[in-house]
């Protein structure tokens, strides 16, 4: 989710700007070198960085996709799910993402045992530790209760509005629109609001394992079983298919059936934690790339001097990954609901609910440095302190926030139904 950060690495197609910061590790360093040792030359150096960036590009378009079908399959993507389950109606949503957290926590937690596999795990630290190196507690609780509000007025997240967008659900395309438009504002004011929130003592530990100097995976694994009995109990007691709006399309055809359990959404983009840290030395996260896609305009050194934070993020494939990424979850979607036969089947928010919400969930997302993957996939999947804090303030902004649009709208079916746009 980055996790829902960006690398700062060399551009991608272009020389490194004045602002632009390089981030070569060691592990890149060694691929511009031959099997005998012999130094390469710049122009094999250069196609060495070129190759490799195929592959990294292509690797986030086809997890994207993945991200996308375990999105619309486990039907978390819709609406009036993601509304339900802030209301304590529907547990889609809580399945689908405690079960990603407990495949997380199992992926990195054997990692971190496997020692070619450890040392790219910590890049993948390191790059998500880069993003919070500003952060605080006041952003951490305040920038996830706004995502959290927003996730309830657009009935998405940063990372759903794509399978939203792909399975064609009304309105969602003002929700991409707000997202777009929120990572502008808030790359306008990042150095203000970093300045004036930044905490004057840092972290010494951002991770609970090195807090309390244990190994990674004595923690991980251990939430891992807890989290998945949880699931499992949930499932026992409330069956999915209970919160399906169409349980008479299920099939034993796992492309054309209408839904799986969330419980497999949520382990197959868990299990994406693997190839992520593997591939791209990094773990997942969308928000980013909203930011990515709207620095575009930032081309001029002057430009770059005063907008840093978009500067930074405007080039390079460790920021041009989340962009391919989000662009196969749109896929994802599309391709899925095609095979049920659902496109364009699901009920969507009224479009100044749509627009606003995808504004202000993500200044929060950016706020806190992270998203609903970010924080809560890839941050607790490592055990950050700050992630911890603002998963519950995340879910707290928009549990409230349903409930206070529930009571204005006056009975539960009017909040699912009358504010939602067939």
């Amino acid at each position: 989710m980055t996790s829902n950060h960006s690398n700062t690495v060399a551009p991608l197609s272009e020389n490194s700007s004045t602002s632009s910061v390089q981030h070569v590790t060691d592990v890149d360093k060694t691929d511009f070198n031959d099997k005998e040792g012999a130094e390469l030359t710049p122009s094999d150096k250069a196609r060495c960085v070129s190759a490799r960036d195929v592959i990294q590009l292509g690797v986030s378009l086809v997890l994207g996709w993945a991200f996308g079908v375990a999105l619309e399959k486990s039907r978390v993507f819709e609406p009036k799910s993601i509304r339900l389950q802030m209301v304590f109606e529907r547990w889609i949503m809580l399945k689908m993402f405690l079960t990603a957290v407990a495949t997380g926590h199992l992926v990195l937690g054997v990692m971190s045992l496997i020692p070619i596999c450890k040392s790219r795990l910590e890049l993948a630290e390191e790059e998500y530790l880069c993003c919070l190196k500003k952060k605080g507690i006041i952003t951490s609780c305040l920038g996830p209760f706004l995502l959290g509000v927003g996730m309830t007025l657009a009935g998405a997240c940063p990372g759903m509005v794509l399978a939203q967008v792909g399975a064609w659900v009304p309105n969602s395309i003002f929700t991409l629109l707000g997202c777009l438009l929120g990572a502008l504002l808030y790359g306008l004011v990042a150095s203000t609001v970093e300045r004036l929130t930044q905490p004057k003592t840092p972290f010494i530990h951002h991770q609970v394992h090195k807090k309390l100097n244990k190994p990674f995976a004595l923690l991980a694994l251990p939430a891992c079983c807890l989290l998945a009995v949880t699931v499992l109990l949930m499932e026992l007691f409330l069956p999915y298919q209970d919160n399906l709006e169409h349980p008479e399309k299920l099939s034993y055809n796992i492309a054309e059936t209408i839904a799986w359990p969330p419980s497999v959404g949520g382990m197959i983009v868990g299990a994406l934690q693997l190839p992520m840290v593997l591939v791209l030395k990094d773990t997942l996260g969308s928000s980013s790339s909203y930011v990515t896609v709207m620095s575009q305009w930032v081309v001029t050194s002057n430009l770059q001097r005063k907008f840093q934070y978009l500067a930074v993020r405007r080039t390079g494939v460790g920021n041009w990954w989340q962009v391919f990424y989000v662009s196969g979850g749109i896929v994802g979607g599309l391709s899925s609901s095609l095979a049920s036969h659902s496109l364009a089947s699901s009920q969507g928010v009224g479009v100044f609910e749509a627009l606003c919400g995808g504004v202000v969930m993500l200044l929060g997302a950016r706020l806190a440095a992270g998203c609903t993957s970010g924080h809560g996939i890839s941050g607790v999947g490592l055990l950050m302190w700050l992630s911890l804090l603002a998963v519950p303030c995340m879910f707290g902004g928009a549990i409230v926030t349903a409930f206070i649009m529930r009571a204005s709208n006056g009975s539960l079916d009017r909040f699912v139904n009358e504010t939602l746009v067939i």
